[in-house]
Formats: structure tokens, sequence, C-alpha cells
């Protein structure tokens, strides 16, 4: 009985010293990485050209999805898109805002669709989204590029 009584001291004091030792070497961070870049936005600028990221997980049904660092055409500007690109225009010089329905001018009169960049720019869809299908595919949760090949290959 009395070496039982001393296995289990014994085994208590060292499971003390492994937990104690296990607190200090997380607390130094030792072995730990960087912390995680912070999720990429779409249409922010980015430095890192041909990179990919993904949206943060929020209220939309576009996040969580993958972004790649885009060139825009006729500039040194990239920007994080759902397509590798080019874009033709950088989605921040847009004359216009949205909300989740619609897109206004300052003055506030409607952006008609078929100036609107749509889904593309993060952008209610426009009517040429819609009416080609594009829409629903990107809805349903297909990545932006896969879509855009089932529409080039008439699917």
């Amino acid at each position: 009985m009395v070496r039982s009584k001393m296995i289990r001291t014994w085994g208590n004091a060292a499971a003390s010293i492994v937990a104690m030792t296990a607190l200090v070497i997380g607390a130094t961070g030792c072995g730990s990485a960087d912390p995680a870049p912070p999720a990429p936005q779409l249409n922010a600028h980015c430095d890192q050209p041909g990179a990919t990221g993904k949206l943060a997980d929020g209220p939309t049904a576009y996040d969580g999805r993958t972004v790649y660092c885009t060139p825009v055409e006729g500039t040194d500007t990239h920007v994080w898109a759902y397509t590798r690109g080019p874009l033709q225009h950088d989605p921040n010089a847009r004359g216009y805002t949205c909300d989740d329905k619609d897109c206004h001018f300052p003055d506030g009169g409607p952006v008609p669709g078929y100036q609107r960049c749509g889904i593309l720019c993060g952008e209610p869809p426009t009517s040429g989204d819609v009416q080609s299908g594009f829409a629903d595919c990107f809805n349903a949760g297909t990545p932006f590029e896969e879509c855009e090949r089932r529409l080039q290959d008439g699917h």
C-alpha cells in the first residue's frame, strides 16, 4: 500500500511538471506560426499579383469564396476579384455605389444594368447575369470562373 501511494504521488508530481512545462512553452509562443493575414475584401487593392485568398465568412452569399489578386488593364493596379482577370476597369473607380438591391449615381438616380459591373464586382446581378443563367450558377456556390466557362461552352 505504501508503494501504491508513493507511485500516485510521483505520478501526480510528474503530471504537474508536464502541465507546467506545456503552459510555459505555450506562453512563449515557441513553435507558433505568425498570425494569418486578414482575409481579402472583394475589390480591395492588393500588392501580390497572382495571390489567392478567401473572402471572410460573413452575412452575404459570396463570403468564403476564392478571390485572386487580379490586374486591372492599362494600370499598375491589382484588386481582389473572383476572376484571375485581367479586369477591364478598376471596380473602385465606379461612379456609383450599390446596396443589396440597387445601384445609384451620387445624385440618387438609378444606374442602368448595362452600365454596371454586376456579380464580378460584388454588386446585385445585372439583367445579363440573370438572363444568361450566370447568377443562378454563381449563387449555387459554383466558382466564378467555372460559371464563365459554362456560359462560354453553352451550358
